[in-house]
């Protein structure tokens, strides 16, 4: 019996420059955090601050000023608000009536250190966006209840509510530099696969033994294909290794400094606040608890 498919799919928009970026999804890691839903009262506001993830923001009713970086934005009700990790922001009411939004924390990286949503350049705000407004409530609700496997659900959630803002806003992106290049990625390979051993004990030495080059050349594969060196790329991974721990375990955080390979407390935790901004027992009660994310 012959069958004739009368499947007709519309069009995803077409974009040419997010196209060259299709390696990153090929290294991508993706996490979720945490999500709170918080009604903001009258005086609500959030101070000026960075963190060491992700902040997507669904507002459910209200309006309210945002200061992302340097761009000044309000936001409405039905808009979906994206924070790069490491990025200074601050918010306030802008009338007496309740703003109402869920915060998604998450964490999107390329080769585990770079910041998807700044390398591609994620739009600050997604007007008219209540399409999303279910997904995001589905991760508060997983994040308040954690019923078996909520971390891989919620994992999988925020996968995909990032790759539709990038299949069907790609217009709203904005790369800030060139793609890398992809010969330099193809040889570092296999000192990206050796850091799923033992990565605290993994040393410049040892990458550069994996990819079969010197020290110097690899710093130049580095710089070329992640825009830093071997020695600092170790180290942020080490630091958002930390991050991931403070926010999953209950390791005291001297045993986090041990796991992560730093030489003591006092380095780890110099690290840690230059990098983030906050101490790491700071961040262990932001991640875990939301304490001093939201005020009134």
């Amino acid at each position: 019996m012959l069958v004739r498919s009368r499947n007709q799919f519309t069009p995803f928009p077409s974009c040419d420059l997010l196209d060259r970026w299709a390696w990153v999804w090929d290294n991508a890691e993706i996490d979720f955090v945490g999500a709170w839903e918080h009604e903001c009262l009258l005086g609500w506001h959030l101070s000026s601050r960075s963190l060491p993830h992700s902040l997507a923001v669904f507002v459910h009713e209200g309006r309210a000023r945002w200061v992302i970086g340097d761009e000044k934005i309000v936001a409405n009700a039905g808009a979906l608000i994206f924070i790069p990790e490491g990025v200074n922001h601050s918010a306030d009411l802008t009338s007496p009536h309740p703003f109402r939004a869920t915060f998604v924390h998450l964490t999107a990286r390329v080769f585990g250190v770079q910041c998807i949503l700044a390398l591609l350049g994620f739009p600050k705000k997604i007007e008219k966006a209540e399409n999303f407004s279910e997904p995001v409530s589905e991760l508060a609700r997983l994040y308040a209840l954690k019923p078996v496997g909520w971390k891989l659900r919620g994992q999988a959630i925020v996968t995909d509510l990032i790759l539709r803002c990038v299949h069907e806003y790609p217009q709203l992106f904005q790369p800030s530099i060139a793609p890398k290049d992809a010969k330099a990625l193809k040889w570092l390979c296999p000192a990206f696969q050796l850091l799923t051993s033992n990565e605290s004990k993994i040393t410049v030495s040892d990458l550069a033994k994996a990819t079969m080059c010197s020290p110097t050349h690899l710093r130049r594969l580095f710089q070329k294909a992640v825009g830093m060196s071997p020695r600092q790329w170790l180290l942020e991974r080490r630091l958002q290794r930390a991050a991931q721990l403070l926010q999953t375990t209950d390791k005291t955080i001297q045993q986090i400094a041990d796991i992560c390979g730093f030489e003591s407390l006092s380095h780890f935790t110099r690290y840690f606040k230059a990098k983030f901004g906050m101490s790491p027992s700071q961040y262990r009660n932001i991640a875990t608890q939301g304490i001093g994310i939201y005020e009134t």
